[in-house]
């Protein structure tokens, strides 16, 4: 138990760049913020991981917020998967399910990690995209391997909190999709906050 609750720490640090990265991936920051800077940062991070063993990839978004006094650190991760995931390789479509990620194995993994978009808001666009995986969680939209997956999941995610990101396009892979966004110029200030404190993908510190 001790060596997974260090191995989820190790995700998040490489998450939000508070450590030198666990792989040679692509980072990118972005500051939506429109508020003066209060006690509490919040980020969103979108990621896109490599599958294991083997896949298309996978999509993600980590909430996290960090206490600036304290120094405590709060966040939780989630994404849209087949709810009946090995049946779902064969038939491309069925029911959907959003997923806690500190569950699966490859997302606690930092070497699988491909892109990593980290966006800071302010409290509202925060709470909004955690609304939008709300309406998500049990609300019964299908999985579609190739036009309703966890890259839209995370589309959703990124119009909630007004990150001006474009629809996947049909088929498109996660670091593909990742890799196009990231290219962009999304009209927005880097930002310049100071990295987040390591945490785990759910929990507290």
């Amino acid at each position: 138990m001790h060596k997974y609750s260090l191995l989820l720490g190790c995700v998040i640090a490489a998450l939000l760049g508070s450590c030198v990265p666990c792989c040679a991936d692509t980072v990118s920051r972005v500051d939506l913020r429109h508020e003066a800077p209060g006690p509490i940062d919040y980020f969103v991070v979108i990621c896109a991981r490599e599958s294991e063993p083997w896949g298309t990839g996978h999509t993600f978004v980590v909430w996290v917020q960090q206490d600036k006094q304290s120094g405590q650190v709060h966040s939780q991760g989630f994404g849209f998967y087949p709810k009946i995931e090995k049946v779902i390789v064969r038939l491309f479509t069925g029911d959907g399910a959003v997923r806690d990620e500190s569950t699966k194995s490859a997302s606690i993994k930092p070497w699988l990690l491909t892109h990593r978009l980290i966006v800071q808001v302010d409290r509202a666009q925060f709470e909004e995209g955690l609304n939008v995986k709300d309406r998500w969680l049990g609300s019964g939209i299908d999985y579609h391997l190739l036009n309703r997956n966890c890259t839209h999941f995370g589309h959703a995610v990124m119009t909630a909190i007004q990150l001006g990101a474009p629809e996947p396009e049909f088929g498109e892979r996660p670091a593909t999709y990742l890799a196009r966004l990231m290219a962009l110029n999304l009209g927005r200030r880097p930002s310049a906050a100071e990295p987040v404190t390591a945490t785990l993908v759910n929990g507290q510190r």
